[in-house]
């Protein structure tokens, strides 16, 4: 993950992963809206699984756990608060 840009309000954050990657469960600390640029992958939140590819805006509540599964080469933007964090949980099981 890359800030690109942080301003009074928000910061956004470039999200860059090959195919057969995944970013491991997590949290961000404000709500957070992910921007897909290319490529495909899985989210993996709230007992639902959603394909995120291109042109797709997908909102993730504050402390909502989640996970990425990347299908596809994949890159996408994320625009959170600007005081907000990424937590990855500690305890890294089985997905």
């Amino acid at each position: 993950m890359k800030p690109l840009q942080i301003t009074d309000h928000y910061q956004v954050v470039k999200v860059e992963l090959a195919a057969g990657c995944s970013m491991p469960r997590h949290v961000a600390t404000s709500d957070a809206f992910v921007i897909v640029e290319s490529g495909k992958a899985l989210l993996i939140f709230a007992g639902e699984t959603y394909e995120l590819s291109k042109g797709v805006n997908m909102p993730i509540p504050a402390n909502e756990q989640h996970m990425l599964k990347i299908l596809e080469d994949f890159k996408a933007y994320i625009v959170l608060a600007n005081t907000a964090g990424i937590q990855f949980s500690e305890r890294q099981g089985s997905n």
